[in-house]
């Protein structure tokens, strides 16, 4: 009786602790990968970076989890592409010329005005979206990196010229000017070409930079500036198509290769859609973005004389073939993928 009763107690005791138990436990991931990028999660980089975790999670049923590290936390972004490397984080959103002190054949992405459209970089047939050429691209950039692989790409568009106190329209409204740009040579050889010499402030400390009047202009995606709140020092605004802020998504080849079949097929699904879907986006998010800024009193200017802005800048190319893994040879190879989609 006593066996009968004990047993009896033990079952109700079960339902209840069931019953009773928080419906939020689940069973711990079986992979958790650290993803890191430089901006805020409302940010097209923290867009991409929700968006793909997300796609992770759904597809692997919660069995495998990106943790997304926003807002530098891992450093800059040359340090967060060297933590990949390294493995100390699994993942990252980059910039492209950012992770070409690792890889440099990604520096192909910095040459002034070799795109003429967002879609030839993140469009169905870009060269950072799954493809002939980006499987070309990943050779290379395994090779030099030893330990990256590029498995998506996006942009938040072209770079804008951005100032706090007149229009960007002529080449000559550049003199006077503190000129906030990244250190990189590839970009620095295109401002020279303009005449200018930049202040090579990290991304970071650009906001203060602008606000306290350590540098009053600098270039970004037109995005940047509504969603990082940099309207509230910036007034001009003016767009071109000299140079795309292209991100690429780069993983530690050694923590990939690592996983399961299953699991690396997994995450290049996710990585495909991620791309297509923030394209996407971006293209959606622009005009809105227009109207935002002018509502809050930003003015946008035109760039007048367009062929001297390119002719300067792609005069500036000879000098950073050197830069480029591949040189000039890699360059033209990108050029003619352009023109007819073909290696």
């Amino acid at each position: 009786m006593k066996s009968a009763i004990a047993g009896g107690f033990a079952l109700v005791v079960s339902a209840f602790l069931s019953l009773t138990a928080p419906a939020s436990v689940q069973a711990a991931p079986r992979v958790t990968i650290k993803y890191a990028h430089c901006c805020p999660p409302t940010q097209a980089f923290g867009v991409y970076a929700l968006d793909f975790a997300d796609r992770v999670k759904k597809k692997s049923k919660g069995e495998i989890v990106v943790e997304v590290l926003h807002g530098g936390v891992m450093g800059t972004e040359q340090v967060a592409a060297q933590k990949v490397q390294l493995g100390v984080i699994q993942m990252g959103g980059i910039t492209g010329t950012n992770v070409a002190q690792l890889a440099p054949s990604l520096n192909f992405l910095g040459m002034p005005y070799m795109f003429t459209s967002i879609d030839q970089v993140t469009g169905p047939k870009g060269v950072l979206r799954a493809g002939p050429f980006r499987d070309e691209l990943n050779k290379r950039v395994q090779k030099e990196s030893g330990t990256l692989r590029v498995v998506g790409g996006y942009t938040n568009a072209f770079r804008s010229m951005f100032a706090k106190n007149k229009c960007i329209s002529k080449v000559g409204d550049l003199k006077g000017l503190k000129f906030r740009a990244p250190k990189n040579p590839i970009m620095t050889a295109m401002w020279d070409a303009w005449g200018i010499s930049t202040y090579p402030i990290a991304w970071g400390e650009t906001f203060g930079a602008i606000g306290s009047g350590v540098v009053d202009a600098f270039d970004s995606p037109t995005e940047v500036i509504l969603t990082m709140g940099f309207h509230q020092h910036i007034k001009y605004i003016t767009e071109s198509t000299y140079l795309p802020l292209a991100a690429v998504v780069i993983v530690n080849t050694r923590f990939f290769d690592s996983l399961a079949e299953a699991d690396r097929k997994l995450i290049l699904e996710a990585a495909n859609e991620a791309d297509a879907a923030h394209a996407e986006w971006l293209r959606k998010v622009t005009a809105d973005v227009h109207k935002g800024l002018v509502a809050k009193g930003v003015k946008f200017c035109e760039l007048e004389n367009v062929n001297e802005w390119q002719s300067r800048a792609q005069g500036a190319w000879p000098k950073l073939y050197k830069l480029v893994g591949g040189g000039k040879e890699w360059v033209d190879t990108a050029q003619r993928y352009l023109k007819d989609g073909k290696l």
